[in-house]
This record gives C-alpha cells, structure tokens and sequence, in this order.
C-alpha cells in the first residue's frame, strides 16, 4: 500500500525529532569549505595565515576579493587584486562568513536538493538579503558587530536547508507544497538548533538565531536577534515557506505590532541600497 502524503509527513517528522548531532551529516563535497571554517575559529590564527588558507580554496578567493571591492568595505574606490590585501581589508569575521556561504550554496546544489530546488533556491536568496541588511542595519542603527550579525544572518536559517535534503528520504513529500512547508516549518527550531550545534558556532551567534524569533520592541535594535528579525521582517524576499503556510502570521505585521519603527529602517535602507547589493552581489556570485 502506497504512502500518503499526511502519513510521509509524520514519518519525516519522527525521523527528524528523533536524530542526534551525531547522525547529522553534510555532503562530502562540503569538506574543503568546513575545513576552512574550523581554521578561522581558531584565535591565534593570524592574518598572513588567514591569507594562506584563503588563496588556497579558489572560490573563497574570489569571493573575498569581491567583498573587499564592494561599495560597503571600499567606499574610497580603491581597488585591490589579490587576496592578501583583500583578507587584511576584510577582516577575520567576514571571511567566516563567507566560508559559511559556500557551505551553504553547496548544500543548496547537491542531488539531494534537486526535488524542491525552487524552494531551495528561494530560501538561499532570502537568507543572502537578510544577512546583507543585517549589516548595515547594525551598522547604521547601532554599535553592535556587524560582522558578527551578517553571519547570524547567512546562517539563520541553515536548518531548513538540512531539512530540505533530508526531504529526499520522503518524496511523496514533493507532491504536496503546502503540506511540505507546514512541516518544514514546524521542525526548523528543533532542525536549527542540531544543526548549529553540530557547527560548533559561537554562542553569541547561535544565541542572535534564537532570539530572532522574536522581537524585543526596542529601538534602535539592542540585539543581534532583534537585527534579524527586522531585516527577516523587511526583507525584498519573502520567506518561500510561510507563504505556503496559511497558519504564518507575516513577519512584518508581527514587527509593527511589537513596536518596530518601520520609517526609521525603510529609510536607512533606501539611504544604503548600494551598500547593501554589492554585499549581495559578494554573496552571491
């Protein structure tokens, strides 16, 4: 007897509820990228050393170039061609980051993701936006750590990239969008929390992933979590799944209610729109 679709659900949900940070496990093909992460979390890694690791993975490279020549990191238009003088402008944080995005972007493409790639593509658009007006939401609102904020903004929603290719093992999933959002959607804390834990990420980091999901009501943003849930809120990209969801409340009516002071962010975002694509474009690319 064939399963159906509610019954594929439920058998996701167990599978899901009952894994271990031990059973977690990412693509082969994400090493190279997981390996560079590891090297940037360690404190005593210098920026000569940094540089080393980075000319090494040619992806990496590129992308860090790119970011040193974006309009936010090079205002004065100064442009630099190799990778250690773009590691010395881009600092440590930043790279992390950028290590994470090809982690990310590789997940996105594996095989396993090939049955909702227009999901998958959709999510890694908006976690790419989120994380570029994160940063210049922090910088512009606030003095909290820009850097550290964009990557709690590429990572937040890392669990729901895993969920996505756990979604191969069910592919009478793939029949039903809705319910294969509402499902996604009811395991993406429990899915997040493994999968950061699984990273050993910075508390501070996963702390901001946490307290995204709701919004303290100050302002300016006192939190790196509040910084999320605004640049989540005002996003151009809307969140793929709680659009298939009818049981989510939108983001941004949740934000004016809780007291977000709309006009003060929209207009720092207009103000910095160039900063903010060519953090995209960095990403990206």
């Amino acid at each position: 007897m064939s399963q159906t679709i509610h019954e594929a659900a439920e058998a996701f949900r167990q599978a899901v509820s009952g894994s271990t940070i031990g059973e977690l496990n990412f693509p082969t093909s994400l090493d190279a990228s997981r390996r560079v992460l590891k090297a940037v979390e360690n404190p005593d890694l210098g920026m000569a050393a940094l540089a080393k690791i980075v000319v090494a993975e040619p992806l990496l490279s590129a992308k860090v170039i790119r970011l040193a020549n974006s309009v936010a990191l090079n205002p004065a238009n100064q442009t630099v061609r190799d990778v250690r003088q773009a590691v010395l402008r881009v600092g440590m944080d930043p790279i992390k980051a950028l290590a994470m995005v090809l982690i990310m972007d590789q997940l996105r493409q594996t095989q396993r993701h090939m049955g909702c790639r227009d999901l998958s593509n959709r999510l890694w658009e908006r976690s790419v936006h989120i994380a570029a007006l994160s940063y210049v939401l922090a910088r512009k609102l606030t003095r909290l750590n820009a850097d550290e904020v964009m990557f709690a903004g590429i990572v937040h929603d890392l669990g729901r990239f895993y969920l996505l290719s756990r979604v191969a093992d069910f592919p009478v999933l793939l029949e039903d969008t809705v319910v294969l959002a509402e499902t996604i959607n009811d395991l993406a804390n429990h899915a997040s929390d493994l999968v950061l834990g699984q990273l050993n990420l910075p508390a501070s980091v996963v702390d901001a992933v946490i307290a995204s999901r709701q919004f303290s009501g100050a302002m300016p943003p006192a939190s790196l979590g509040d910084i999320l849930f605004i640049a989540s809120a005002l996003s151009p990209r809307r969140d793929p799944f709680d659009e298939l969801d009818a049981r989510v409340i939108p983001v941004a009516n949740s934000a004016v209610t809780l007291g977000l002071d709309q006009g003060m962010v929209s207009e720092v975002i207009a103000a910095s729109g160039d900063e903010i694509y060519s953090i995209v474009v960095a990403l990206e690319s």
